[in-house]
């Protein structure tokens, strides 16, 4: 019998599934204020840090050091070039696609390809029903985006239950145990108010967390009182801290509605992001109370045994930065060397107010955040939401004018070309805002100046450059259906749709802006399938892929089965990636090759579903999870029709229908894609809603005209003698 490639490493990977595997993270969490969603696109900001003051700080483990910088790869492509005739007339396996109607076959012939909807909640779905039908696939970029967002949302999630929330719960803990005798212990009665509302804080986030102490009444009616303002998600001031709070932010959305470990854990991680200690507002006026409480919440830290107070706050905070990045905000490590630059040590909770305008002279070295509310100029957050550039760019290019940007936006700052013309034809931003030009103009020369270094310095940033490699265009040598506006709209869909994934599984932590097979071998079909050829593409998601699994392991926070895991999605991602390269050399794929493509959507399924730790995808036990349909808010806006939330997300698998140029002839192929989504909508969505409106879903951007169909068509024919893998 033949063997076919991979099947010993998936037999092989079904037995080390077999068992469950525990993680042993050290990670950090973020949330941030949805203020930080409110635009102010006058003001350029710095990075919030201290490194420009002087201060030693911890240094964290960079990114790169595991596989060196990346280095893009040089491919010279020499594709035969095929015009498509009339009514597809050169086609050779025209027959097998009786399913076409007119308009498709149109664009087909028109651009090479074409996509339409379908209700299939998986994009291997589709795959799988091309082995079974004798259908040659045509392997996509998005496949594969969607497989490494499988894979980072479990890995996240699951260091989140087993590692993160554990880790909270005791620090919060003895947070809310310190600072209860700080306050039994402070006699002055504006300081001991100022310390029982940093009390309050803690224990707001304790009850967030299902847990309960012992507190004195007044206590207690403060933690009750914002705890009733997460519960209603109402827009209001806050008890303890005395500042505007959008408690619309605790909704539990994104992967935390999963289970209620994960829903605790993003209340009281919301509490740390979401909700400021504010040191100075936007014109510069001192908040005093705001610095004190800062100082209390860092000195306390400080005070509890390092195992107990920093260890754990540090645990938590390395590995959120290497899946999202830095913090926005003034965190307690940066506040702590401001505190003692200031004071020469951490001062006595009766020594604080003697010691404000040195501190505020120290402040006033720091630099704004980059992601901010346009009200606030310096805060503090214990655990704050990260910086993410995407919000920046969001955040810069809208504005009381313009309240609501666009994903086009961002693609365009990373280097979209189709992105920036559809914005000028289709939304054309300056009829709203007559500054935008100019404002795009100065985002898009600072982002052009970053280096590969500065693009990928974190998982999160590293994902983004991955996705900049879709949106470039192609020259001649590169197949025609490559070369034409209508492929740059759909490569830009899916950029979009990979982006919208990776905002979902981050929504905690980045700042918002305001394979069933069986029976005996059998010869396959001649033409078994097509790699979309971007090598660059598959080269920088190997790269992210590898750093993903190294920088996982030296912070202690992968296992080996999750390793095995991962290797696997990088032996996938090299064999796609050396398919790629020699079609567009004009070379052949060997029979071990095309083999392997045939059966590429159990290839999928397998992978996928062993990272969710189920022997195929319908043991999965949360139904959310198994539709890909996933959603984001990720900017807000507060306009005369009220607030209004900017959501993107994908829906349900769409198809995809290729004309390929195989040994000199075409041929049609069929594949997956991502159907993206963005639109305005009156309140902040979960999966589980937009899994239900997707059944019905709103409508699409205006590009995707360019190359969807969105008629679903007819169903795949089946061939008499459908084909069995034998895997």
């Amino acid at each position: 019998m033949k063997k076919r490639f991979l099947s010993i490493m998936i037999i092989f990977i079904l037995i080390l599934t077999s068992c469950r595997y525990s993680i042993d993270i050290k990670v950090h969490n973020n949330d941030k204020d949805e203020k930080t969603q409110s635009v102010d696109s006058d003001k350029k900001n710095n990075t919030i840090t201290a490194k420009n003051l002087g201060y030693e700080l911890p240094k964290p483990k960079e990114f790169y050091s595991a596989n060196g910088e990346y280095t893009p790869l040089e491919i010279e492509a020499n594709v035969p070039d095929i015009k498509i005739q009339s009514s597809l007339s050169n086609i050779e396996n025209l027959n097998q696609f009786g399913n076409l109607n007119d308009v498709q076959k149109e664009m087909i012939e028109k651009n090479g390809f074409v996509v339409n909807p379908t209700d299939s909640q998986q994009l291997f779905y589709i795959y799988e029903a091309n082995t079974y039908n004798r259908i040659p696939s045509f392997i996509t970029t998005d496949s594969v985006l969607q497989l490494y967002h499988i894979f980072y949302d479990y890995t996240l999630r699951q260091t989140e239950v087993e590692k993160l929330y554990i880790e909270l719960k005791e620090l919060n803990k003895n947070m809310v145990n310190i600072l209860n005798q700080k306050y039994q212990d402070t006699k002055n009665q504006k300081d001991k108010e100022l310390v029982g509302k940093t009390l309050a804080y803690f224990a707001l986030c304790e009850k967030l967390l299902g847990e309960d102490s012992s507190l004195p009444d007044e206590i207690k009616t403060l933690v009750e009182e914002d705890y009733a303002n997460v519960k209603a998600e109402s827009k209001t001031l806050s008890s303890i801290t005395g500042t505007d709070v959008d408690y619309s932010l605790f909704k539990v959305r994104g992967h935390y509605t999963r289970s209620d470990e994960l829903k605790a854990y993003f209340g009281a991680m919301s509490m740390y992001g979401v909700v400021p200690f504010i040191l100075s507002d936007s014109v510069g006026k001192r908040n005093e109370d705001g610095a004190y409480m800062s100082i209390i919440a860092t000195e306390a830290l400080e005070e509890l045994p390092k195992e107990k107070g920093m260890d754990l706050w540090e645990d938590i905070y390395t590995i959120t930065e290497f899946f999202v990045g830095s913090t926005n905000d003034i965190n307690p490590m940066e506040f702590g060397a401001i505190v003692k630059a200031a004071y020469g040590e951490m001062p006595e909770t009766k020594d604080i107010a003697g010691g404000m305008d040195k501190l505020y002279a120290e402040l006033d070295k720091v630099g704004q955040a980059k992601i901010k509310n346009s009200s606030i100029g310096l805060c503090f957050r214990f655990m704050g939401q990260r910086y993410i550039p995407d919000s920046e760019i969001l955040s810069r290019l809208s504005n009381e004018k313009r309240p609501f940007p666009s994903g086009l936006d961002v693609m365009a700052v990373f280097g979209s070309q189709r992105a920036e013309e559809l914005l000028d034809s289709l939304y054309n931003p300056s009829k709203e805002w007559d500054g935008y030009k100019k404002e795009y103009n100065e985002v898009k020369s600072e982002f052009d100046e970053r280096s590969i270094k500065d693009k990928t310095g974190n998982i999160y940033t590293t994902w983004l450059y991955s996705l900049e490699s879709l949106n470039q265009r192609f020259p001649e040598g590169y197949p025609n259906f490559m070369r034409n506006k209508a492929w740059e709209s759909k490569s830009l869909a899916t950029a979009l749709g990979s982006w919208a994934e990776l905002r979902h599984d981050t929504i905690l932590y980045g700042a918002q802006s305001s394979v069933e097979c069986g029976g005996e071998e059998e010869e396959p079909p001649k033409v078994t399938g097509y790699v979309e050829p971007n090598p660059e593409f598959y080269n920088r998601l190997i790269w992210l892929t590898k750093q993903t699994m190294e920088g996982l392991s030296q912070r202690n926070g992968i296992s080996d089965s999750m390793k095995e895991k991962c290797e696997n999605i990088i032996e996938l991602l090299e064999f796609l990636k050396k398919c790629s390269i020699k079609e567009l050399k004009g070379e052949s794929l060997t029979y071990e090759e095309n083999d392997t493509l045939m059966t590429y959507g159990g290839t999928l399924e397998y992978l996928s579903s062993s990272i969710a730790e189920a022997q195929d995808w319908y043991q999965i036990e949360s139904d959310t999870d198994k539709n890909m349909a996933q959603i984001a808010d990720i900017h807000s806006a507060n306009t005369s029709g009220g607030m209004g939330y900017l959501e993107v997300g994908v829906g349900n698998a769409a198809e995809i229908y290729v004309a390929v140029p195989i040994e000199g002839k075409l041929y049609l192929t069929r594949g997956a894609v991502f159907d993206y989504f963005e639109f305005i909508g009156n309140e902040r969505l979960t999966d589980e809603a937009w899994q239900n409106m997707v059944k019905r879903p709103p409508k699409r951007p205006l590009f995707v005209e360019d190359y969807m169909q969105e008629e679903e068509g007819e169903e795949i024919i089946t061939p008499e003698v459908p084909y069995s893998s034998g895997c």
